[in-house]
């Protein structure tokens, strides 16, 4: 294939695309797209498909596009074609529409134009060219034109007697044993030339936790790490006595605080349009709840912490020190933090750090026990490393494995149903519609909190008064995005269909990387499912 073209339009794109579906072999691939180096319009294009850390879009899939014809008379390989493109997503990016409006702004530009501009449109609110490539192997050609959130999963419990070794050549070194963090990941990172920290999502993007990490910007033990320290853990709020609130709860929590700006902004908007005296003192009451829970938030975050690498390893994707050399490095920093602690006579900031209950493990019969200790401390699980694993990006084959007691996969929400007539919940969302990545799996979730619903109380101080529907709820706000669900097991329908026994909703978050939701097979296998 020959572009002779120096500017890229839809077409050629398209062009490139299809014939990277066509070819099987990788470097084949990579062949194909060494012809396009330099040509920043297709560049742009491909970080609108696999950029995660900038772009989030609340759809993964398009509306019913009516059968049309392209209109006559317009030549449609015009470059103004892609801007119009890349306004509408932008606006998609910055929840400007959403809902209803961008299915209406994705089919008004679909239609009157050839196909090709409704396929282009698909892979960027799928993620992916359907090529057989991803960002990485993009990256790998073109440089770092698309920017990769770092972040290192498990495999599950099913590899653990495949992956998990205990002695090499006779050496009984054992297995690092952890408790299976209850909240919310997020990244301390302290990044080359700077004075302070900042605190990031799995998906890259800064939390608005932020400043309450910056704990460790000023001990002074821990500078020795400056320019290359970035620490994964698991922000955490606690309870009046002194213990951890549990995920769903706590994540709540820490997404209330996050928002509070827009929240004390729309609430401010709705004091000034209230009209009524009763409907201002509800609003009012409603504005000092609000501030006191942000400030207990603020008082009782928690950051636990377990891992520790060197800033540019995690830029580049992997890094070569092994997990008990991480581990180390994680226990000596804590243990300067503490004795910071007891010497400093200033004020260290509200965000109390914590290191991860962990022990080394000789056998199956140990690590099983540690295992069972976090369960009935009411923990999630355990993670199990092997000494020797390096860190890597994406899936740890090397031997990282999570062990959890209940089942858990990410599913994407497609829709909603309202609850029934004689439920409790009537006039809110009864259930979110909910499938696996390629679709295999569809199963109504319920177990949401009354807000989530579109709900609230009629009288906040007077439960039987009933519930009534949030003014100005979105419901179609969960569409596009992406479910934690919790359940106990998979099984056959009697339409031959498969469906999930007690699913619950235990987290929802935007959808970005392209290994959330999960597919069938590794619902499959999380569920030890035979059939």
């Amino acid at each position: 294939m020959q572009i002779t073209q120096t500017i890229y339009t839809a077409e050629d794109i398209h062009v490139i695309i299809t014939e990277l579906q066509n070819t099987s072999g990788t470097n084949d691939k990579k062949d194909i797209l060494q012809n396009c180096i330099g040509h920043k319009e297709l560049y742009v294009y491909l970080q609108y498909v696999y950029d995660e850390v900038h772009y989030v879009y609340g759809k993964s899939k398009l509306p019913m596009i009516p059968a049309h014809e392209p209109e006559d008379g317009i030549s449609w390989i015009e470059d103004s074609n892609l801007l119009e493109l890349y306004a509408m997503v932008d606006d998609m990016n910055a929840g400007i529409l959403k809902g209803n409006s961008s299915d209406q702004a994705m089919t008004d530009y679909c239609v009157g134009k050839p196909k090709l501009y409704e396929d282009l449109l698909f892979y960027i609110v799928k993620r992916n060219i359907k090529a057989g490539i991803n960002a990485k192997g993009i990256n790998e050609v073109f440089g770092r034109v698309i920017p990769i959130a770092p972040y290192m999963r498990c495999e599950s419990e099913s590899y653990m007697k495949k992956r998990i070794v205990y002695e090499t050549d006779g050496d009984k070194h054992g297995a690092l044993a952890e408790s299976k963090a209850d909240g919310s990941f997020l990244n301390v990172v302290i990044h080359p030339d700077a004075d302070d920290v900042s605190a990031t999502t799995r998906y890259g993007r800064e939390a608005q936790s932020s400043k309450f990490l910056n704990t460790l910007s000023i001990i002074p033990e821990l500078m020795m790490y400056k320019d290359k320290m970035v620490i994964h853990g698991e922000l955490l709020i606690k309870n009046t006595d002194g213990s951890i609130m549990d995920r769903a709860k706590g994540n709540g929590q820490i997404n209330k605080f996050n928002k509070r700006k827009n929240t004390w902004i729309e609430l401010q908007n709705k004091l000034a349009k209230a009209k009524t005296s009763k409907a201002k003192e509800k609003l009012e009451r409603e504005m000092e709840d609000a501030h006191a829970e942000w400030l207990y938030i603020s008082k009782n975050l928690v950051y636990e912490i377990w891992d520790i690498l060197p800033y540019e390893d995690w830029m580049n994707l992997e890094c070569s020190k092994s997990t008990i050399d991480r581990w180390v490095e994680v226990t000596n920093m804590f243990g300067e933090y503490n004795q910071y602690i007891k010497q400093a006579d200033t004020d260290i900031g509200n965000c109390e750090l914590r290191l991860i209950d962990a022990k080394i493990v000789y056998d199956d019969e140990e690590a099983m026990e540690f295992y069972q200790e976090q369960l009935d401390a009411g923990l999630e699980g355990m993670v199990i490393k092997n000494l020797a694993a390096t860190w890597e990006h994406d899936t740890n084959r090397q031997g990282i494995i999570k062990l959890k007691d209940f089942k858990e996969n990410d599913f994407i929400i497609v829709g909603y149903e309202m609850a029934d007539e004689d439920s409790t919940f009537v006039g809110g969302i009864g259930s979110l519609i909910m499938e696996s990545s390629e679709g295999t799996i569809k199963v109504n979730v319920s177990g949401m909190k009354r807000h989530e619903r579109g709900l609230e109380r009629v009288d906040e101080n007077d439960s039987s008064r009933g519930l009534q529907v949030i003014d100005g709820f979105d419901f179609d706000q969960f569409t596009g995005k992406v479910a934690a669900v919790k359940y106990n097991e998979m099984s056959l329908n009697k339409q031959g269909g498969y469906s999930l026994f007690l699913p619950n909703v235990l987290e929802i978050r935007d959808a970005s990387d392209k290994s959330f939701p999960d597919d069938f097979e590794k619902i499959k296998k999380t569920a030890k499912f035979k059939g």
